[in-house]
């Protein structure tokens, strides 16, 4: 594909031309495959970074007016430089079994992150604690406290979906979390 059809592709993709953007899809993506194929050593890794790569190509055409200057080393550097974060984030996998030398098959001890019986129990009755708290709390003021830290809500969030005053709710949740270091022995 040429550099000249390639920047009337890209124009025309500035003012969301769908068809322009297939005409560019089928021109390049063989060529994009290939460079993301090569980096990423994954087929579907490397179409998620190409197709990624094609979005950014339809929401930003218009905001990247370097695109048109040498559109085809833009759209392999674009590939490239995407490849090489999802190598970045891509996690090494080690596989839990391997056939060892004399044949059969061994596996690696998973290490059990859940804690010895004793740290288990002593978080099963922390949990068990801070849920007869909770349960002291009076309804509404506990609503409040769980909606803001389960959810993340803010106060004013917190005002507008319990249909309260902000200075209502932001009481409840002083005054709630005050009684919950209270109640869990905690110092104030």
């Amino acid at each position: 594909m040429d550099v000249d059809h390639l920047d009337d592709l890209l124009a025309r993709i500035a003012m969301q031309d769908r068809r322009a953007l297939r005409s560019l899809y089928e021109g390049t993506v063989a060529r994009l495959l290939a460079v993301a194929s090569r980096l990423l050593d994954d087929r579907a890794s490397a179409e998620d970074v190409v197709q990624d790569m094609f979005i950014t190509v339809w929401t930003r055409a218009a905001q990247l007016p370097e695109l048109r200057s040498h559109p085809m080393a833009w759209l392999t550097a674009m590939v490239r430089n995407r490849s090489i974060d999802a190598l970045r984030r891509k996690r090494p996998e080690v596989p839990m079994q391997w056939h060892g030398s004399d044949g059969e098959t061994h596996q690696y001890d998973a290490p059990d992150s859940s804690g010895s019986p004793l740290d288990q129990l002593l978080e099963m009755q922390s949990d068990d604690q801070l849920a007869g708290c909770l349960g002291a709390l009076d309804d509404e003021p506990r609503q409040a406290i769980l909606l803001a830290y389960f959810e993340g809500l803010t106060h004013v969030e917190l005002a507008r979906r319990l249909g309260r005053p902000l200075g209502t709710v932001k009481a409840w949740v002083r005054r709630s979390l005050g009684q919950l270091r209270e109640c869990l022995g905690e110092p104030a």
